[in-house]
C-alpha cells in the first residue's frame, strides 16, 4: 500500500514540475511566493559550497572569534547538546555543530556528516556511531538518535534546558518543503492515504515546531508509520504556543534560522568559537523541488509556528546585535570558508556579493 502511495506521490510531483504550477521566484516572503533556487534548506552561499567536492577542511587562518576561556567554557557547559531537529529546517547544520572545537575529537579528516545514516557519522569509507566520534557531546536520550524528529515534551527539564540548539524556518516555506519531500510528517498511520493537496497537508501538519517543543513522542525518517509530535490530527493549541516560546527563550543556548544560513553560521562561531569552514555551508539534503509558490496554500497561514518563528527571529536579531554581527562584519567568516579557493572553489568576491544581496533583503 505504501509503495503505491509513494509511486502516486512521485507521479504527482513529476506532473507538478512539468506544468510548472506557478513556481515563480520572489525576492521576499512577503511577496507571496517563496523561492529557493539552489537547494531546499539553505542560502545561496551554502549551496555554492555544496557544488564542490565534499571533503572540506578547516581553513588554516586565524579564527574569526578568539576561542578564549569564556567561549570554551560556554561550549563545554552546553554539552551534551540536545539538538531539536524540526523537519526541513536544516539537517546540514549537524556538520557545523560537529566541527565546533572539541566536540568530536575522533572525526577523520575531511569528514562530512550524512543524515541518511541517522546514527552514523560518515566519511568516504566508514560508518560509525556518532557517540564514538563525539563522546559526550550530543544527547540522544529519549530519542532514536541525536538528529531525529522526536518531541521534547517530557524531557525538556532533564535533557534540553540549558543544552538545546534549534534551527527554525519560515513556516509556510517549511510546510511546502515538507509536502514535496514525500509529504514529510504526514500521518499516514491515521489517514491511511496521502494528503489530497498542499492545503490539506498544511492544515494537518501546521504547528509542527510548536508541537515538537511541547509534546512527547519519538519520530524518525518521514514520520509516516507511527504517531509523532509533528504530524497528527490534533493541532497546536494557544497554550502550547505560549509554552514553546517560553522554552525557546529560557532553555536553548542557540537559536538559528534556516532562512539566514550564512548569518547563523557566523553567529554560531561567535558564540562557540572555532573557524568557519566550507563544511558549514554544505547542503547535504537538497530538495526535489527548487522553488515554491506559496499560493498553493490558498492563503493558509501556520499561525502557531508563525508565532514561534517571530519569537525566534527576535532572539536571533538580539544575538546578532549582542555580538556585533552583520553581513559586513561576517565577511571574515565567509572568507575563511572560501579560502583557499582550491579547497571549495568559491571566490571571496562572490561570497561578498551574496552577503550584500541577502543584507538587502533578497532571500533564497
Amino acid at each position: 500500500m505504501r509503495i503505491h502511495w509513494i509511486l502516486f506521490f512521485y507521479l504527482s510531483l513529476f506532473a507538478h514540475r512539468i506544468v510548472g504550477a506557478g513556481l515563480v521566484p520572489a525576492p521576499s516572503f512577503s511577496a507571496g511566493e517563496i523561492s529557493c533556487r539552489f537547494g531546499d534548506e539553505v542560502s545561496y552561499l551554502q549551496s555554492h559550497a555544496s557544488l564542490h567536492p565534499q571533503s572540506p577542511r578547516s581553513v588554516e587562518t586565524a579564527p574569526v572569534v578568539s576561542a578564549g576561556d569564556p567561549i570554551v567554557a560556554h561550549l563545554q557547559a552546553a554539552r551534551p547538546i540536545a539538538l531539536v531537529h524540526i523537519p526541513k529546517c536544516g539537517s546540514s547544520f549537524a556538520n557545523a555543530l560537529m566541527h565546533l572545537p572539541g566536540l568530536c575529537p575522533n572525526l577523520p579528516p575531511g569528514f562530512v556528516f550524512y543524515n541518511k545514516a541517522k546514527k552514523c557519522a560518515l566519511d568516504a569509507k566508514n560508518c560509525v556511531p556518532v557517540e564514538q566520534k563525539c563522546p559526550g557531546s550530543f544527547s540522544s536520550e529519549g530519542r532514536y538518535s541525536f538528529i531525529d524528529h522526536s518531541g521534547i515534551g517530557g524531557m525538556y527539564q532533564s535533557v534540553v534546558k540549558g543544552h538545546g540548539i534549534i534551527m527554525l524556518r519560515q513556516p509556510e516555506h517549511r510546510l511546502l518543503s515538507a509536502y514535496y519531500d514525500l509529504q514529510h510528517s504526514w500521518p499516514w498511520w491515521y489517514y491511511k492515504r496521502p494528503a489530497r493537496d498542499a492545503l490539506e497537508f498544511a492544515q494537518v501538519v501546521s504547528g509542527c515546531s510548536v508541537r515538537m517543543l511541547t509534546r512527547e513522542g519519538k519520530s524518525s525518517d518521514w514520520g509516516h508509520d507511527e504517531p509523532g509530535p509533528c504530524g497528527g490530527p490534533q493541532p497546536a493549541t494557544a497554550a502550547e504556543v505560549t509554552l514553546a516560546k517560553k522554552r525557546l527563550r529560557e532553555g536553548f543556548v542557540f537559536v538559528g534560522l534556516s532562512d539566514e544560513w550564512a548569518l547563523t553560521i557566523c553567529l554560531l562561531h561567535a558564540v562557540f568559537g572555532g573557524n568557519c569552514q566550507a563544511g558549514d555551508f554544505i547542503n547535504m539534503n537538497p530538495g526535489s523541488v527548487s522553488s515554491y509558490n506559496i499560493s498553493e496554500l490558498m492563503g493558509f497561514q501556520d499561525v502557531a509556528d508563525g508565532a514561534l518563528y517571530e519569537e525566534a527571529s527576535s532572539l536571533f536579531a538580539g544575538e546578532l546585535q549582542r555580538y556585533g554581527l552583520s553581513y559586513e562584519a561576517c565577511q571574515p567568516c565567509f572568507q575563511q570558508a572560501s579560502a583557499p579557493e582550491s579547497a571549495v572553489g568559491v571566490a571571496t568576491k562572490e561570497l561578498s556579493s551574496v552577503a550584500k544581496d541577502q543584507a538587502a533583503g533578497s532571500r533564497v
